[in-house]
């Protein structure tokens, strides 16, 4: 492995380890969303970290504060769903209209409110409770990557513009297709409540509203659906051999640095970067790491679910780019 490559690898394991540590410490529910934003926020240039950096902290708050809204004082099922919806669209369709750096801001508002809204659907979870959660991580996981590759990317020279140049139509069919499979995803969710469900919902929702923001899609529509099964079979192996190891929560904890560091070898190399993040972020959620953890039968089943979510929202987004009309301008 090049030097370049080893030590990307090197910053992102450490920020992302020591992340997950700091989280599972303060006792936060869900330790392994502060590992999340290691991945995403690390740019070649510093303006561009700072940048995502913010927009992340911003675009939760926001769309934490939109999902608690809609669960604390939304009572009807349908109107609860149809607010999940309409986030979901309108983030994309924002971040989308934006096209630059600028728009990670709106499609992390629109995740996050899923990760809100459909966990307490699915198995009345405590909206507040999770709002704080996802902030908290958010924060650790943003300081940590900031402050372990800051010192270390040049500054970008040129300008980056607010936003790019595309057409109506296009904003409306990233839009349609978005609100299209995140009522697909509260129908699931809502008939079919429980882990499984709501792996396959809360998968739906991320995956759609991801391809739904960015200008070109299609080498995420290529790798998406290989990240998801390589982080899906990580996780599954990775609470295996803990399961058998007899590993306690902590040990499991630590353990997870092994995974970690396999994540950031395959982020930090040329060829499998495409799909490494997918993987990344599957493998920490598949494996639930810093919780106790369901049994492997329901992991494998609910990372099927998510595997299969990937499956879905890249072929519709296939479907949608197809149409010429909907396709982003060159």
């Amino acid at each position: 492995m090049p030097k370049s490559e080893f030590l990307k690898a090197a910053r992102l394991f450490g920020a992302a380890f020591a992340a997950l540590l700091l989280a599972h410490a303060l006792g936060l529910t869900n330790p392994y969303w502060a590992a999340m934003p290691i991945w995403v926020v690390i740019r070649p240039y510093r303006q561009d970290m700072l940048i995502r950096g913010a927009l992340r902290v911003l675009g939760t708050v926001i769309g934490a504060g939109i999902g608690f809204l809609i669960i604390q004082y939304v009572h009807l099922s349908v109107l609860v769903g149809a607010g999940l919806v309409v986030m979901a669209a309108v983030s994309v369709g924002l971040a989308f209209w934006i096209g630059s750096i600028y728009a990670y801001g709106a499609m992390i508002a629109g995740m996050t409110c899923a990760v809100i809204v459909i966990p307490a659907i699915g198995a009345d979870t405590d909206a507040s409770a999770l709002a704080i959660d996802r902030f908290w991580c958010t924060l650790i996981g943003v300081l940590a990557v900031t402050l372990s590759a800051i010192l270390f990317v040049p500054n970008r020279q040129e300008k980056v513009a607010f936003r790019l140049k595309t057409t109506g139509w296009a904003v409306f069919g990233r839009m349609l297709a978005t609100a299209t499979l995140l009522v697909i995803a509260f129908l699931v969710v809502l008939f079919q409540p429980g882990f499984i469900g709501i792996s396959f919902a809360m998968g739906l929702s991320i995956f759609s509203i991801v391809l739904g923001s960015f200008p070109d899609p299609a080498p995420l529509i290529r790798n998406m659906p290989k990240g998801a099964l390589v982080g899906v079979t990580m996780g599954l192996v990775y609470r295996y051999i803990g399961g058998v190891s007899g590993f306690d929560e902590f040990q499991m904890v630590l353990f997870a640095g092994a995974f970690i560091a396999v994540g950031a070898v395959l982020y930090a190399h040329p060829q499998t970067a495409p799909f490494g993040l997918d993987a990344n972020m599957l493998f920490l959620l598949s494996a639930e790491v810093g919780l106790p953890g369901h049994s492997l039968d329901l992991l494998a089943l609910a990372g099927g679910a998510a595997f299969l979510a990937a499956l879905l929202a890249t072929t519709a987004f296939r479907l949608v780019l197809a149409i010429p009309v909907f396709r982003p301008r060159p």
